[in-house]
C-alpha cells in the first residue's frame, strides 16, 4: 500500500506529523508527503484540518494525527503495530490516547501561554507531567515496550510526546534520576531507532519516507516514491481488504480464484476468493435478487473459476472471519471446464486442484497448477520476500549488486558437473544423424631448411612463456571453433570467481542469480537448477566472512518473522509443515552461532560413534561431512546454527587460504537444524604463488584461471566470500522437506513440461 499525507507547511513538521511518519517508516509503508494549503487540504477531505491522508485507491482521510497514525498502522499488519490481537489493541488505544490527554494536552497549552507570565501555569504542568511519567515508569519495570514484547503505536505516540514535554524542559531524559531510569532507557531506545529518527527529519514534498540508511550505498538525491501515474489495478487485493478497516462500509471491486463455491437453496451463492496476495480467503456473497450475474456465478464450474466481483464490504456475522463482500456485481472471467472427460463442458469433474488435501508429489505433477495451492502460494510470497530481504540488507551494508556471467568457460568448483551450451545441435529436436564438426590435423607442409631456420631464429627472439592456456586440439575430438563461441561454452556452477574481480576493484559486491549443476543427485536437497547469493569483501578476513554470513541469516530470519506472519503460521500449523517452526527460528535470532573448528566437531563426532550413536558414515578426520553429521552437531549437541572451520585442504576449492599448518584452509560452513550447510565461504588465497602451487596441487592448469591468477599481480588484498543456495534458505525458513517444493517449476519432476 501506497500513502501520501498532505498537508501545511507547519503541519508537516509537527510531532503529530512525525507520530505518522514513524509508524509509516516503523511499518514499511510507503508514505510520501506533501505540501498544500489549508483550502487545498479541505478539497482534498471536508473533515481535514491541516493534514490528510490519501490511500493509492483514492480514499482520503481526515482527522486528528492520532487517528491518521493508527490509520497507516492498519496497512501493516505484519508489523503487529496496533498489537497483536483484541486485548493488545485495547491496550494500544489506551497508550495512544493517555499520550494525547497527559502530554501533548498539557504541553499545547503551556506553549498557548508562552510569554504570559503564568507561572503558576508552568508548576502546574510540570507537576502532571511528572506524575505521568512516574505512572510510565512503573509500567516499564517489568517490560521493554508500552504493548507486548515489541514496538507498536503506543510506543510511537509516548516517545513523541515525551519528545515534545523535554523540548519545554517539563522533563529531562539525560537526568540520572533513579526514579525515572526505566523510562530513560526505553525513551532512548525508541527515539534512537532508525524508524524515529528518519521520522525526525521529514524528506522533500512528493518523496518517500522509506530511504536507505545513511550506512548502505548512497546516490545523489533521494529515492522517489513509487507513485504511478498511469498504472493502476481496477481492484483491490485482498490482503489491503483484511488490512485496512476503511474499507468497511464502502463498495469495492476484487479479483480471484474461488477456493469453493457453495450453494444455498438456488438463491444463495457463498464464493470463497483468493488473488494470492495473502493465504486467505475472503467470503463473498452473491444473492440472485441483488447480485447481477448471479446466474453465471451459478454455472462457473466451482473451484478454480476466476471473477470479478464488486460489493460492499461488511464486518461478517459469521465465525472465523472478520469481513465479508456482499456482491452486487458478480462478473465470470474465466469458467471450469471440466464437466465432461473431454474438458468441453463446463464443471468441476476433472479440476485437479479440488478443496481435497493432495500430496506434494502430485501436485509437483501439475506444475502449472501448483501456484494455486495453499502450500506452493505461501512458498513463493516467502521465497520473494527473502529475495527482496537479500537485496535490502546488502544495499543498506554498502554492497554492490553484480550481474556475473550466465554462460561461462570456467568450472569455478572443479567438479566437471557443467550443462554444456551449444549451437552445433541445430534448432530442431527431431533433427535425424546430427553430426558434430570434428576437429581433424591439418597436412604438414614440408618447409625447407632455410625456412626452419628462420622460424626457429624469430620464436626465441624475445619469446616470452604465454600465462594464458594453449589450446589443445586432438584430432577426432568436437571442433568447438565451430561453435557459436569459438570454444565450449557451459552454464555457470556459480558466480563466485567472476564477483571477485569487481571485489578487487569495487571492493564489497555481490551477485544472486541462477546456477547450474550437472549431477545426478536426486535428494530432497539438491537441484539442477537453483539460484545462489555470493557476497564478497576486499580488506577482510574469515572472521568478517563468518561475521557477515551470521548477520545475513539472521536478518533473513528476523524478516521472515516479521513480514511473513501469516504464511509462518500456516506452514507451522500444516502438515506439510513443521511443528514449532517460529520457536525454531526465534532461537536463531537469539543465541550467537557456535563456532569450532572441524578438527574439533570431527572428536565430538567420534565420540559420539563410540558411545553408540548410528551413523552411515563413520567419522573420521579428512572425510566431507555428510548431512546427518552437520544435523546432528547442530540439531543434538549444541541446539543452534553452528560455523565450522578450517577444513581439511583435500576436500576444499583451490582458491581457499591455505592456514599456517599447510594441512587445512580457511573455510567455513555454517550448518543449520534441519537444513545441514546452509553457508559454504572462506578466506581467498590471495598469494599468487601460493594459489598457483594449490592449482597444481588440485589437478587444475594455472592458466586455465590465468586471469584469476593476475588478480594476485596486480594490488592484490586480502578478501572473503561466501554462497547461499537461496532455496535452502526457503527450505529452513519454511519448515518444508522437500526442496522442489520451493521452486517455481519443479523440473524433471513426474510428467511435468517444464
Amino acid at each position: 500500500m501506497v500513502a501520501t499525507l498532505t498537508g501545511t507547511p507547519e503541519a508537516l513538521k509537527s510531532s503529530g506529523a512525525q507520530k505518522i511518519f514513524a509508524a509509516a517508516k516503523c511499518g514499511s509503508v510507503s508514505l510520501a508527503q506533501k505540501s498544500a494549503s489549508a483550502d487545498d487540504i479541505k478539497s482534498i477531505c471536508a473533515t481535514a484540518d491541516d493534514l490528510a491522508l490519501t490511500l493509492d485507491n483514492g480514499a482520503s482521510f481526515g482527522g486528528s494525527s492520532s487517528f491518521l497514525m493508527k490509520l497507516v498502522a492498519s496497512l501493516a499488519p505484519a508489523s503487529s503495530l496496533l498489537g497483536n490481537g483484541d486485548k493488545d489493541a485495547a491496550h494500544v488505544d489506551s497508550w495512544v490516547t493517555y499520550a494525547t490527554t497527559n502530554f501533548e494536552v498539557v504541553v499545547n497549552a503551556l506553549k498557548a501561554s508562552a510569554g504570559k507570565g503564568e507561572a503558576s501555569l508552568v508548576d502546574s504542568v510540570k507537576k502532571d507531567v511528572d506524575y505521568s511519567i512516574s505512572v510510565l515508569n512503573c509500567h516499564l519495570i517489568p517490560t521493554g515496550y508500552m504493548v507486548g514484547d515489541k514496538v507498536t503505536i503506543a510506543d510511537i505516540a509516548l516517545a513523541v510526546a515525551l519528545q515534545s514535554a523535554a523540548e519545554e524542559k517539563l522533563w529531562d531524559p539525560a537526568s540520572d534520576d533513579e526514579k525515572t531510569v526505566n523510562i530513560r532507557k526505553w525513551f532512548s531506545t525508541i527515539t534512537s531507532a532508525d524508524f524515529f529518527t528518519a521520522a525526525d527529519a521529514p524528506v522533500a514534498a512528493e518523496t518517500s519516507v522509506a530511504t536507505s540508511s545513511a550506512e548502505g550505498v548512497t546516490f545523489n538525491g533521494v529515492a522517489p516514491a513509487v507513485k504511478n501515474k498511469l498504472y493502476k489495478r481496477n481492484r483491490i487485493r485482498i490482503k489491503e481488504v483484511f488490512a485496512n478497516p476503511a474499507y468497511i462500509g464502502q463498495e469495492i471491486t476484487v479479483a480471484g480464484w474461488t477456493r469453493t463455491l457453495r450453494k444455498a437453496g438456488g438463491k444463495l451463492l457463498f464464493i470463497e476468493l483468493n488473488d494470492g496476495s495473502c493465504g486467505t480467503s475472503i467470503q463473498c456473497t452473491c444473492e440472485a435478487s441483488e447480485t447481477e450475474g448471479f446466474e453465471d456465478a451459478k454455472k462457473s464450474g466451482g473451484t478454480g473459476s476466476s471473477f470479478q466481483l464488486t460489493g460492499t464490504l461488511i464486518e461478517s456475522p459469521a465465525d472465523g472471519q472478520a469481513v465479508e463482500l456482499k456482491v452486487r456485481v458478480a462478473k465470470l472471467l474465466g469458467a471450469v471446464y471440466g464437466g465432461d472427460p473431454k474438458g468441453e463442458t463446463v464443471g468441476g469433474m476433472l479440476y485437479p486442484v479440488s478443496k481435497k488435501a493432495h500430496t506434494l508429489e502430485f501436485m509437483r505433477e501439475i506444475a502449472h497448477l501448483r501456484p494455486r495451492t495453499s502450500v506452493h502460494a505461501a512458498a513463493m510470497r516467502v521465497r520473494h520476500a527473502m529475495a527482496y530481504a537479500t537485496h535490502k540488507f546488502f544495499h543498506d551494508n554498502g554492497f554492490l549488486y553484480i550481474h556475473t556471467p550466465i554462460v561461462t568457460c570456467a568450472d569455478c568448483e572443479g567438479a566437471g558437473e557443467q550443462f554444456a551450451v551449444t549451437t552445433m545441435l541445430g534448432t530442431d529436436p527431431h533433427t535425424k544423424d546430427v553430426t558434430l564438426p570434428v576437429y581433424e590435423e591439418p597436412e604438414k607442409k614440408e618447409l625447407s631448411k632455410k625456412e626452419l631456420k628462420r622460424l626457429a631464429k624469430k620464436n626465441a627472439k624475445g619469446k616470452q612463456e604465454s600465462n594464458k592456456p594453449e589450446e589443445v586440439k586432438i584430432p577426432g575430438a568436437v571442433d568447438y571453433t565451430k561453435d557459436f563461441f569459438g570454444r565450449r561454452g557451459n552454464l555457470t556452477v556459480s558466480g563466485q570467481l567472476n564477483v571477485e574481480t569487481h571485489a578487487c576493484a569495487l571492493s564489497d559486491v555481490y551477485t544472486f542469480g541462477p546456477t547450474f549443476r550437472a549431477e545426478n543427485s536426486h535428494t530432497a536437497r539438491h537441484l539442477s537448477e537453483f539460484w545462489m547469493i555470493e557476497p564478497e569483501i576486499a580488506f577482510a578476513d574469515l572472521e568478517d566472512d563468518i561475521n557477515l554470513a551470521e548477520d545475513y541469516l539472521k536478518y533473513c530470519v528476523e524478516y521472515a518473522l516479521e513480514m511473513c506472519a501469516e504464511d509462518l503460521e500456516f506452514f507451522e500449523n500444516s502438515p506439510h509443515g513443521e511443528k514449532g517452526l517460529r520457536d525454531r527460528l526465534k532461537n536463531v535470532l537469539e543465541n550467537p552461532f557456535k563456532r569450532l573448528t572441524y578438527t574439533e566437531a570431527i572428536e565430538i563426532l567420534e565420540k559420539a560413534y563410540a558411545d553408540g550413536v548410528e551413523f552411515e558414515v563413520k567419522p573420521e578426520w579428512g572425510i566431507d561431512l555428510p548431512s546427518e553429521h552437520e544435523r546432528y552437531l547442530c540439531e543434538n549437541v549444541f541446539k543452534k546454527p553452528v560455523v565450522l572451520t578450517n577444513y581439511p585442504k583435500e576436500i576444499k576449492a583451490f582458491y581457499m587460504k591455505l592456514d599456517e599448518d599447510g594441512k587445512t584452509v580457511s573455510a567455513a560452513d555454517i550448518l543449520v537444524p534441519k537444513i545441514g550447510e546452509i553457508i559454504g565461504g572462506s578466506q581467498r588465497e590471495h598469494r599468487k604463488e601460493v594459489l598457483v602451487e594449490r592449482c597444481i596441487e588440485m589437478g587444475l592448469d594455472p592458466k586455465a584461471v590465468w586471469w584469476y591468477v593476475d588478480l594476485r599481480k596486480f594490488g592484490t588484498v586480502p578478501h572473503a566470500g561466501f554462497g547461499l543456495g537461496f532455496e535452502r534458505l526457503i527450505l529452513f525458513i519454511t519448515g518444508l522437506d522437500n526442496i522442489r517444493d520451493v521452486i517455481p517449476f519443479p523440473r524433471w519432476a513426474g510428467n511435468a513440461e517444464f
